[in-house]
This record gives structure tokens, sequence and C-alpha cells, in this order.
């Protein structure tokens, strides 16, 4: 009897042992990329200790490396159920539904992420994200503006509020927001990218042009539309020369990709050279 009580006490701990070892190589396999390889350890891992939150954690990251998002969402969920204080795991989990189309179940997520762990960025930019999903923008605006609260002057935040600000067309306090966002990363090409169509958007014109160069230059050229934009700018400031040189860049960017936006975009040439 004695011996079989020890044989029962003892189990558990070479359990747990084995759940550490899986873990460790899964985590040292994602890191190489080697997913498939990683799933197979993490399975043993969580097979040797059922209520083992971070290797649960750790599965639906590989999951979603994957892309099996259902089956990732599942990881999280279980991970959840373990640890249902851990706003990792809801924002896990809410960004993954956010991959999954499933704006408003990821809002439910995510709020209780923010709530949990109110100082990681990513947990409010997801939440803003799935409100924008859910069209429901003002909720979006909303958010942003108490994640900037508890971190002030995030870059990130202050790029995503400009955004919602803009598509409430609130240009000028999108404006000030990308210029905040600007200032605190300077070097950010998507910021410089919003603040010029913010710009634009408040038929600032002149302002709008450097902006839009900053932009091309930061992103190695970035999207042909930045071009388009940019020749649009120059000819409403009524710098025709300038305008039907970028329309031109505009073109040889877009002939193959999109040639019917080159064939539109060369017609405005055509059209700029008559005046």
């Amino acid at each position: 009897m004695a011996l079989g009580c020890a044989l029962w006490l003892t189990a558990p701990v070479v359990s747990a042992d084995a759940a550490d070892a899986h873990y460790q190589l899964a985590k040292t396999l994602r890191a190489e990329g080697r997913y498939e390889e990683a799933l197979a350890e993490i399975d043993l891992a969580v097979a040797a200790r059922p209520n083992y939150a971070q290797g649960h954690l750790t599965r639906g990251s590989i999951l979603r490396r994957l892309g099996r998002y259902q089956d990732a969402l599942v990881s999280f969920r279980r991970a959840i159920q373990i640890e249902p204080k851990d706003g990792g795991a809801y924002g896990l989990a809410g960004a993954t539904l956010l991959r999954l189309d499933r704006p408003k179940e990821a809002v439910k997520s995510l709020e209780k992420a923010t709530a949990l762990e109110p100082e990681h960025t990513n947990h409010w930019l997801n939440l803003g994200v799935a409100y924008r999903q859910s069209k429901d923008n003002d909720a979006a605006i909303a958010t942003y503006e108490k994640a900037l609260k508890v971190i002030p002057n995030d870059p990130r935040l202050l790029n995503n509020l400009g955004v919602a600000l803009r598509k409430a067309r609130r240009y000028d306090e999108a404006i000030k927001a990308h210029e905040q966002a600007m200032a605190a990363d300077p070097y950010d090409p998507d910021v410089a990218r919003n603040l010029a169509i913010s710009l634009r958007g408040a038929k600032r014109y002149k302002e709008a042009i450097p902006i839009y160069i900053k932009a091309i230059e930061l992103g190695d050229g970035g999207p042909p539309d930045l071009l388009f934009d940019l020749a649009s700018c120059y000819e409403k400031v009524g710098n025709t020369k300038m305008a039907i040189a970028t329309f031109e860049r505009y073109i040889k960017a877009t002939q193959k990709s999109d040639p019917e936006a080159a064939q539109r975009a060369q017609r405005a040439v055509d059209n700029l050279k008559k005046r």
C-alpha cells in the first residue's frame, strides 16, 4: 500500500517536468519558424498538464502562425477558463476574432483585456479596430481617447485616433492627432501618410504637399495612391508642372498593375497640358 501511495504522489511531478520540457522546446521551434514541429511539442505539453494556461496560450499563438484561427481561438478560450484574470489571453482571443471577421465578439473580449491590462497598447488598438469594423466609429474614437489617458502620447494610438476622426470628417482634430503622433515618431511613414490625407481632406493642399513627399520618402515610395494624391494637391495649388510630373510618376508605377488607373491619370495629364 505504501509503495502505491508513493507512485501516486510522484506521477504528477514527472508529468509536470515533461510538460515544461515540451513547452520550452515548442517555444524554441516557434522562434525558428518550425511551426508544425512546435505544435506537436506544445500538444504534448498540454497533454501532460491539461490545466497549463501558458501552454494553451502558446498553442494558440502557434496555430495563429499556421493560419488556423478557429483552433487558435479554442486554445485562447481554454487559457481564459484556467486563468480568468489573464488580460493577455482575452487580448489574443479578441485579436483572433478580428481575424475571423467577428468584430462584435472581439469587442467583448478586448474590453475585458483593456480592463485587466490597461497599459497594454495592443489591446486598445485592437479594441478600436473592432469598434470600427462593427460600424461604430464614435466608440472607436472614445476608445482611443480613453487609452491616451492611460498611455499618453503613444504614436500608434494617436495615429489611429486621427484616422477615426478623419472618418468622422473631423479634419482639424484628426490633423492635431496625427501631428502629435508625428512628433512622437517622426519616421513612421504611416503617420506621415495619414497626416497628409487629413490635410488634403481639410483642403489644406499647400500644407499637405511636403507631408506627402515625406511619407513617400519614408516608405521607400509607398503605395502609388500617394503619388496620385500628391499630384492632385499640386494641381489644386496651381503648380501644373509638378502636377504633370507627379501624375507621370503615378502612371509609370501603375501601368502594369492597374492599367485603368494609369489611363485615368493620363487623361488628367492631357487636360493639364491643354491649359
